[in-house]
């Protein structure tokens, strides 16, 4: 995954993640849709034939780099509760 910035503000963050699945980037999105710092949030495909994704965050003032870095946080702490819990649900007769 190859990650570049497209634009940057002190309140707006805008990177392309280039060969990267939309879907990662939507759980972080969710995350971040909550956050009360977050005024807006998207992510979008790129060229139909590339697998670019792109993800926009704007703030209230806040840093969008460090917003994005604890919804990211967020993201990791959510994938390992799921994982926990399919294990143990598995792990029953």
């Amino acid at each position: 995954m190859e990650i570049s910035v497209v634009s940057r503000t002190d309140s707006s963050l805008e990177l392309v993640f280039k060969d990267t699945d939309f879907s990662l980037l939507r759980i972080i999105q969710t995350n971040l849709l909550n956050d009360k710092r977050v005024k807006n949030i998207s992510v979008k495909r790129g060229h139909p034939l590339t697998k670019d994704v792109y993800l926009f965050i704007l703030t209230d003032g806040s840093d969008p780099k460090q917003v994005l870095k604890e919804g990211i946080e967020k993201s990791k702490e959510m994938a390992k509760s799921l994982k926990e819990e399919l294990e143990n649900a598995l792990s029953r007769p």
